[in-house]
């Protein structure tokens, strides 16, 4: 004690750091050692004593590590490196069975006609919507070129033209993904290109068939006339052609010197 003030002695902060506190019952010590610790903007009249904001920074560090990790859908998925060992899983089997992934699903909308165009996507700076597509729903279903059982689930085996994003659900995002996976799967050989194969017979191409008959000839062939009145020649007025000899009778002239 040196003139009845208790001399300043340091404590640990729960950051590890080292703070000088001295007698704190007085306002500058304590503004002191509110600007120490970074609090310069802090009123005088909601000034913390030491105890009290050393229990707020450690509640702020706790919370700041609580909320730095990652949600569930954020997290990696096993299955992502080889995303068709997914379709093989017990996990997939038990929640889809022998059905595609799409099978059921029916999205949310207000009133009682769906709507015409599909959601542009389900997942947009991490707020989910609600009933997302089935490609969103799942973390561990991935659009691939190689994941060749999940890509069959939205092609029509008949016709092999992928189904209609309103029929399968997908967002515009995941059907975009949808149709580059499948062309890379075909290009790649994975996917077959089928295309249909018409047996003609010989009465469908050939003109002997009863519903084809002869195109009958022209006018022209038969009387040997054209098949147009305006077509055949037809001789010009007289005023005409005295304006046309009149305009170019130099020319005229030469070519009769010529001959």
């Amino acid at each position: 004690m040196r003139n009845g003030i208790c001399a300043p002695r340091k404590m640990a902060a729960p950051n590890g750091a080292m703070l000088l506190c001295g007698n704190m019952g007085s306002l500058a010590a304590r503004v002191a050692f509110n600007r120490f610790c970074g609090l310069r903007h802090i009123p005088t009249t909601s000034l913390l004593l030491p105890e009290q904001l050393a229990f707020r920074m450690y509640c702020t560090e706790v919370n700041e590590e609580e909320s730095t990790k990652p949600d569930g859908r954020e997290r990696d998925s096993p299955y992502k490196e080889m995303p068709w060992k997914y379709l093989e899983s017990e996990e997939y089997i038990t929640k889809y069975g022998n059905n595609p992934v799409w099978f059921g699903y029916r999205r949310n909308f207000k009133g009682q006609v769906p709507p015409q165009k599909t959601r542009k996507m389900c997942i947009r700076g991490g707020h989910v919507c609600g009933n997302p597509c089935p490609i969103c729903r799942d973390q561990h279903l991935f659009l691939d070129y190689r994941n060749v059982k999940l890509l069959e689930q939205f092609i029509c085996p008949h016709s092999n033209i992928i189904l209609d994003p309103a029929r399968t659900g997908l967002c515009a995002n995941k059907y975009k993904a949808l149709v580059k996976a499948v062309d890379q799967a075909q290009d790649s050989g994975l996917l077959t290109v089928s295309t249909p194969l018409i047996a003609f017979q010989h009465v469908d191409w050939s003109n002997q068939h009863p519903a084809v008959s002869k195109t009958p000839p022209s006018p022209a062939l038969c009387s040997k006339t054209s098949w147009y009145p305006w077509y055949d020649w037809q001789q010009p007025p007289e005023k005409k052609i005295k304006l046309f000899r009149r305009i170019y009778k130099d020319y005229l002239k030469e070519e009769s010197n010529l001959s």
